[in-house]
């Protein structure tokens, strides 16, 4: 079992290895089957020869049967006049000559029988002949067509891949990459200048606010310190009015 096992083995190891030698050159398996078909037509051309050099044998030697049948014939017709005359030597030729007509036809009739046998086997491997002869064309005509198709789909299949090589869709990748570092970049930026602008509006705003602050102080401070100087020397407009209007109320 586990030699049977092996051998199985060995023989696909061997049978993958030819078909990798068939692909890698398809030239030559065609070229083995066109040799192969050529053997084969001279091995039935030389069978055929054979068979031809019989049938013409065959053909002689019907020929020379009938030759000798009508020869026979030709005596046996004058046997049977001269015995009719009376010639008693005659008819004892007659009767030998019946004789040997009846071999010769029987001799005659398988050799007819044989020719026919031969003539058919002659034209039955002619034919063959002819089949394998225009297989052989055939193939040729096959082995030249698929090899230019080979060619061409080679050429073909080599263009593909260089353009596959030429592809730009590594370096396409690359400088999107690129496209998105600078703008990560470019809007870091951006957010920094916004950041800085807020800060200073910021700052401005407090300066204003610090500004109307002052202002508001500095004003309020005016007011008091009048207010204090008034109370110390004249009273101040409204005060004045104010007295008279109660004096005015009460006398």
């Amino acid at each position: 079992m586990v030699a049977a096992r092996f051998w199985n083995f060995v023989k696909g190891l061997f049978w993958q290895g030819q078909r990798n030698l068939e692909k890698a050159n398809p030239e030559a398996v065609y070229e083995m089957a066109i040799l192969k078909m050529k053997g084969q037509y001279q091995k039935m051309q030389t069978a055929v020869g054979r068979l031809a050099a019989e049938r013409n044998r065959l053909r002689n030697k019907v020929a020379e049967k009938q030759k000798a049948l009508a020869a026979v014939q030709a005596d046996l017709d004058g046997a049977l006049s001269e015995a009719q005359a009376g010639n008693q030597e005659a008819m004892e030729i007659g009767e030998d000559l019946v004789l040997e007509k009846d071999q010769l036809e029987r001799e005659l009739a398988t050799l007819k029988q044989e020719l026919t046998e031969s003539e058919t086997l002659v034209a039955d491997y002619l034919g063959k002949m002819r089949q394998v002869e225009s297989q052989t064309k055939n193939m040729e005509s096959r082995k030249d067509a698929m090899i230019a198709k080979l060619h061409s789909a080679e050429a073909r299949k080599g263009f593909l891949d260089m353009v596959s090589g030429m592809s730009t869709s590594a370096e396409e990748a690359a400088v999107s990459d690129m496209d998105r570092h600078i703008e990560a970049i470019a809007a870091q930026v951006d957010v920094g200048e916004e950041m800085a602008g807020a800060t200073r509006e910021e700052k401005r705003r407090k300066l204003r606010e610090a500004s109307t602050t002052r202002a508001s102080k500095s004003k309020f401070q005016a007011m008091l310190e009048a207010r204090s100087g008034g109370g110390a020397g004249t009273s101040a407009p409204g005060a004045g009015a104010k007295a008279t209007e109660n004096k005015g109320g009460i006398g």
